[in-house]
């Protein structure tokens, strides 16, 4: 695996994977979707998608706009298994959830460069619910009974900054305490849920989140601090 050094390297190594994407998609068919993130334009990372009407995005969508629960996007965040000279993370074997409620089987490779640091990310995900809803059809059909279920169209991707607003109110949701209730551990719970949703790649975040939580934008990120710390210990 070649080790960018060099913005102009990175680039390069983007555009190979774009044709992968594409070449993928092809291969492994419309139930699933292959997405290619450039990290380094968090507001617009998808830069190569086949097959996005599984989470409906599309080229220009957001890192934040993925499927819940991406243990691909917390291994971006939090930096663990990272080893020296290490050109690549693969994180498999996940369930992720799109914003329709369909469970997919997801798999995730983050490509790094000379540094460690990630700047690309190949993510795989496996929408099985056709299969799942023709077992269902046969077992009611063995049964007696016909299932005349439609299959609906996804919903529409939200706006970036509709997923900001979504991110921070389920990161206050999750403490089960209004604003005006919480105490500081409460508010770093909050921002620790938004972080692991990817928020704070976003770099408008920060001062939306503040003003949501009522505290300044420095404090989000000595709360930001806390959690690399916590980590770290």
């Amino acid at each position: 695996m070649i080790i960018p050094r060099t913005k102009r390297e990175r680039a390069l190594v983007l555009e190979i994977l774009k044709q992968t994407v594409e070449g993928l998609g092809r291969a492994l068919g419309p139930n699933i979707e292959v997405v290619l993130h450039d990290i380094d334009m968090p507001d617009n990372s998808v830069v190569a998608i086949e097959n996005g009407t599984i989470t409906g995005r599309s080229i220009g969508s957001a890192i934040i706009s993925g499927p819940f629960d991406d243990v691909g996007l917390d291994e971006l965040l939090s930096g663990r298994s990272r080893a020296a000279g290490e050109t690549y993370t693969i994180v498999s074997g996940y369930k992720t959830q799109t914003r329709t409620g369909h469970e997919l089987d997801s798999t995730s490779i983050l490509f790094r460069d000379g540094q460690g640091k990630a700047y690309a990310a190949l993510c795989i995900n496996c929408d099985r619910s056709r299969l799942r809803e023709m077992r269902r059809l046969i077992d009611d059909l063995i049964g007696g009974n016909i299932d005349e279920s439609r299959t609906e169209d996804p919903d529409p991707e939200p706006s970036v900054d509709a997923l900001i607003r979504e991110i921070i109110q389920d990161g206050i949701r999750s403490t089960g305490k209004t604003v005006s209730s919480m105490s500081k551990e409460d508010k770093v719970d909050a921002v620790h849920h938004m972080n692991r949703r990817g928020l704070f790649l976003i770099r408008s975040s920060v001062d939306i989140a503040a003003s949501s939580l009522a505290v300044s934008r420095f404090t989000i990120y000595n709360y930001l601090d806390e959690l690399k710390k916590s980590v770290r210990a």
